[in-house]
């Protein structure tokens, strides 16, 4: 009986492994199309808050300004790297950590264009870190922007979040409305179909090796 479920077994995950790996093709897609996303983003962003704050502008010297576009030009460059880094965790990719109690809507996105999007908060908050590097430069140059916790009160907006709980260092968040390109959110929703059938198999291969456990343990016990 157990060879059997050991077959059992074999066939759900051969059919499992290729729907993962298309998993992981489309996380390095998702990476590709936010990189796009926020390269353009930090300059269009750093645009608005010099234009919708000019007192705050003004104050700054040439040189300030020059330093500071410098610096958001160096994001620009540099987002590869740093969209990379949040979205490597696999606690973001369920194919990359596997759990059997995750939803299926994990990585469903809600709501429309009418009523604004959704989406899904596992992967929205990764992508909010990436982007909220931007808010160290803002803060540096006077913005009225925080990236650090222990400065909470002083300024009217808080770019950041405690990642493990309030007791944990505080890290750059994005915290405003966002909308995802649309090949994020296309790139998702692939990622998502393939999620929702992934989760199937995994809960059964691990059913049936649940099974075969309880099967060993009382073959165990009729032979003592």
């Amino acid at each position: 009986m157990s060879e059997k479920l050991d077959l059992l077994i074999q066939e759900k995950e051969a059919e499992l492994s290729p729907i993962r790996s298309r998993m992981e093709e489309l996380r390095l897609q998702f990476v590709n199309d936010t990189t796009k996303f926020a390269a353009k983003w930090y300059g269009e962003t750093a645009k608005q808050y010099v234009t919708k704050n000019p007192e705050t502008t003004l104050k700054l010297s040439r040189e300030k300004l020059f330093q500071m576009k410098a610096k958001v030009n160096n994001l620009v460059q540099n987002a590869e790297k740093i969209t990379k880094n949040p979205l490597s965790d696999p606690k973001v990719w369920w194919h990359l950590a596997p759990r059997k109690h995750d939803t299926s809507s994990l990585y469903d996105q809600l709501g429309d264009d009418k009523v604004g999007n959704k989406f899904p908060a596992i992967v929205d908050k990764a992508v909010r870190r990436a982007l909220g590097e931007l808010g160290t430069v803002l803060e540096q140059f006077g913005y009225r922007v925080t990236t650090a916790g222990a400065l909470e009160g002083y300024y009217p907006e808080y770019w950041f979040e405690y990642p493990e709980g309030p007791d944990s260092p505080a890290r750059p968040f994005f915290p405003h409305l966002l909308e995802w390109s649309e090949d994020m959110q296309y790139t998702i929703q692939k990622y998502s179909g393939q999620f929702k059938k992934a989760i199937v198999l995994f809960n059964e291969i691990e059913k049936l090796k649940e099974e075969k456990k309880k099967r060993q343990a009382l073959e165990l016990w009729d032979s003592a």
